[in-house]
């Protein structure tokens, strides 16, 4: 949009500013078409060669020219701060249609279009259709449909490329395991219902940025009994931490993080276990340091406000629980324990007939020499609770 020229404005429309002007310039009988603009870039001048030309042409006094600065005037508040030419046209006091742009053939379309409207109203023989001024036109919904489309595509564009991003670093994570293994926090049922704007899990969040580790995955999972007091141990085996653990963990949905990073050492040059061990603490609230977020943020004695597996073994078993798609990710399955069985070698078939609904899992059987009799060397899978799988 070019810069004002007034002394050629000035002879064809009228200049407005004020409410005062604006108001007086509603009053006009006929059709009025206003350039709406921005003090800041002012109205629109390469169309006056167009707009001169119509008003010769047509002559009369039902057709005026205006130029309105929307900076003052509270209804044209939405039209502030842009540059595009804005046309107005205005008949009765009201607004009756609204075009965008400095297409010179269709502004002049409009305008012959609009002024035969109302002189039809004047001469009784048509009705005014009016727009109220802080009403969008048909053309202004529509452009505000395209632009919601637009955002909304970016938005998922975005998205799209963040979760790629991410899954990039997921799967480069896996591949540096000798680097820094991936790590797991579990966020409890009563951790979860407070929120993520708040307590343990804000400052977790916020310490893990602070120091540049990865959160490569984050669900929300909701456990089985089994699953949760198998691969989530929390306590002896028959204590009442381990008792109360396991009925809060199935007492709601949990959230759980797989962690990692990208260097040896966080920005704080410690590991990213130890900053795990530092920040949380040990599983049982009551052995954990009292500014750990694991007794900060307990649920009675027992129940921590985080926790993360304290031993590399029940790593394992907690990310093949809580994310047994990464194995898949990982091009192979997650480690298992085997079990051996030695028996006398006349018990073989009576024990082999026995575990036939197991079959696949015997890796191996074997016999041995023992002091001057066969023994069968049984080698199988192990499950969690040390039974043959």
């Amino acid at each position: 949009m070019a810069g004002r020229k007034k002394g050629e404005a000035t002879q064809l429309q009228i200049e407005v500013s004020t409410e005062e002007e604006w108001e007086k310039l509603l009053q006009k009988e006929g059709l009025v078409v206003i350039d709406v603009y921005s003090g800041w870039c002012g109205p629109c001048v390469g169309m006056l060669g167009n707009l001169k030309k119509l008003k010769l042409e047509i002559g009369g006094e039902l057709l005026h020219m205006a130029t309105a600065k929307a900076d003052e005037i509270e209804t044209l508040t939405r039209f502030r701060n842009k540059s595009e030419p804005t046309w107005m046209f205005v008949a009765g006091g009201q607004m009756v249609n609204l075009m965008f742009g400095a297409n010179a053939p269709r502004l002049c379309r409009m305008i012959l279009d609009e002024l035969a409207k109302e002189t039809a109203v004047l001469n009784g023989e048509g009705e005014r259709m009016t727009i109220p001024f802080n009403e969008l036109t048909p053309e202004e919904k529509i452009r505000k449909e395209e632009e919601e489309r637009r955002r909304l595509e970016a938005q998922a564009a975005e998205e799209e490329a963040t979760a790629a991003k991410l899954n990039a670093l997921r799967l480069l994570s896996l591949a540096r395991r000798d680097v820094d293994p991936l790590h797991l926090v579990l966020l409890p049922p009563h951790v979860v219902t407070a929120g993520p704007e708040t307590g343990a899990w804000l400052e977790l969040t916020t310490a893990l940025t602070e120091a540049g580790a990865l959160i490569l995955e984050e669900h929300q999972v909701e456990l089985e009994p089994e699953t949760a007091s198998a691969a989530l141990e929390l306590g002896a085996e028959g204590s009442e931490a381990r008792r109360e653990w396991s009925i809060a963990l199935q007492s709601g949905p949990c959230v759980a993080l797989l962690l990692g990073t990208l260097l040896e050492t966080t920005e704080q040059g410690v590991t990213l276990a130890e900053l795990l061990r530092e920040l949380i603490g040990p599983p049982i609230p009551l052995e954990a340091p009292p500014e750990s977020l694991s007794h900060k943020y307990r649920d009675g004695d027992h129940i921590p406000g985080l926790w993360a597996p304290s031993e590399p073994e029940k790593r394992t078993s907690a990310v093949a629980l809580l994310f047994p798609e990464l194995q898949e990710a990982d091009g192979g399955a997650a480690p298992v324990e085997v079990a051996v069985a030695l028996f006398e070698a006349e018990r073989q078939q009576e024990i082999l007939s026995g575990l036939q609904g197991v079959a696949e899992k015997i890796l191996a059987v074997a016999l041995r020499q023992v002091g001057g009799h066969e023994e069968t060397v049984l080698l199988g899978a192990e499950n969690a609770e040390g039974r043959l799988m």
